[in-house]
């Protein structure tokens, strides 16, 4: 009896653990049931957590067994109207009706046809890529007046949804009527869907924009004032569309301008001045990037630009090349002054676009209208001319013009004397307001 009575204590404690250990499956096998799921959702739905007490219940009617409760679908539908979930709603009746029986299935059968003759579905589907619908808002309007309360407040919850959850929910119930969605009218019939292509989560398409402005352009003048300018810019290259509603876009083409430096208020007598408008040609190489700032899109842009200019003033010695015939002819000569001299230019190109017309929606060639400024610094390499070795006539003082008939060397090339003025760039700035068509092909 002694032994007995000593062994007892191990005894109790093996039997407990043989009992834990088969007790633990089982505690986890009921967690995992309809019945757990039930109670866990009557709980979340007294503490009014509907969220999470809709999230219990669908997983009580993916049981075979739950799915037979109708207290379940019941309690889905109750908790559908009050966060005005109409997909859910719709989807409980359905299953509903099939297991209630007399006046309480002829109640679910009359609200289920209600609702589908006063709301429509909007369905966004992918078209290829990864399927996934992207994250970007959609803006929704309504066309005409909204006066039942209940379908008020139905649609407004979808515009807000709309707006910050974007088309990846992928299925919207909307009052039947007609709607404005991203900027394309759309009819909602009852009990219909209304499907919309939507692109992928990364799709590109060919991008074309023409855009024109005005400005001036300021640095290295010789009386010091900024002189006007004009430009077109035309430029092709991919648009890239991500999942988030953002795209960057690549654009190159060729860059006009037209203008000039102003003229110099202080001349030799030996050249006029040139006040004509002179175009430049070049291209522009553009990377940008796109992203919503509420009613618009906003689109930063770096780039780069080589033009072949005609409109800029060197100051230095240089030597005018002979020019005329016979009696007119005028020697070689070597100058000092202000002298319009072609330059290739380059430099940097920043600036900030704001695209006012509705988003795109693919598969329509919609062009949309954007404003902005750019701008930035030129570094302009004179491109001086060359003179054949003994044409050069220093004597300058040897030869007086007539002042009636004043010497132009504006149209000419111009060599110089020296390497420091020949090597030597000039530094301008241009800045300009634009004013564009963006179309994505």
């Amino acid at each position: 009896m002694v032994w007995i009575r000593r062994c007892f204590p191990a005894v109790l404690v093996l039997l407990g653990s043989l009992l834990l250990t088969v007790a633990t499956p089982q505690v986890a096998q009921a967690q995992d049931s309809w019945q757990y799921h039930m109670a866990q959702a009557n709980s979340f739905y007294r503490n009014k957590l509907l969220p999470k007490a809709l999230a219990q219940l669908k997983e009580v009617v993916n049981d075979p067994e739950g799915a037979k409760q109708l207290k379940a679908w019941t309690l889905i539908q109750q908790i559908a109207v009050k966060l005005k979930n109409l997909e859910d709603l719709v989807w409980a009746l359905e299953r509903g009706r099939e297991l209630a029986k007399g006046p309480e299935a002829a109640q679910m059968q009359a609200q289920l046809y209600r609702l589908k003759r006063a709301y429509g579905r909007v369905v966004y589907e992918a078209t290829g890529g990864s399927g996934k619908l992207s994250t970007r808002g959609v803006k929704l309007k309504a066309l005409g007046d909204i006066d039942d309360p209940e379908q008020k407040s139905y649609f407004e919850k979808a515009r807000l949804t709309m707006g910050q959850v974007g088309i990846s929910e992928g299925i919207y119930w909307l009052p039947v009527g007609e709607y404005e969605i991203d900027g394309e009218v759309h009819k909602i019939v009852g009990g219909k869907d209304t499907k919309i292509e939507v692109a992928p989560t990364t799709f590109a398409t060919l991008g074309l924009e023409v855009d024109f402005g005005g400005g001036a352009r300021a640095g290295a003048t010789v009386n010091g004032r900024a002189a006007g300018l004009g430009m077109l810019h035309v430029g092709v290259g991919p648009h890239i569309q991500f999942a988030s509603g953002n795209s960057l876009l690549i654009s190159v083409g060729p860059l006009l301008q037209v203008g000039a430096q102003a003229t110099p208020d202080r001349q030799q007598d030996v050249f006029t001045s040139d006040s004509r408008a002179r175009l430049n040609a070049g291209g522009l190489l553009l990377v940008g990037f796109e992203f919503s700032v509420g009613k618009i899109d906003l689109s930063p842009r770096i780039g780069f630009h080589l033009s072949y200019e005609n409109a800029y003033y060197f100051e230095g010695r240089v030597v005018a090349p002979s020019v005329g015939e016979g009696d007119e002819r005028l020697p070689a000569t070597v100058l000092e002054g202000s002298f319009l001299v072609p330059a290739l230019s380059f430099g940097p190109r920043v600036g900030l676009n704001a695209i006012v017309s509705p988003a795109i929606v693919k598969g329509k060639r919609r062009p949309r209208l954007f404003v902005g400024v750019t701008g930035g610094p030129s570094f302009a390499q004179p491109l001086w001319g060359s003179l054949d070795e003994g044409e050069i006539n220093t004597n300058l003082t040897e030869r007086e013009p007539d002042s009636a008939n004043p010497w132009s060397y504006t149209n000419y090339k111009f060599v110089s004397t020296e390497n420091e003025a020949r090597d030597s760039i000039r530094v301008y700035v241009d800045i300009q307001a634009v004013l564009g068509i963006q179309l994505r092909l």
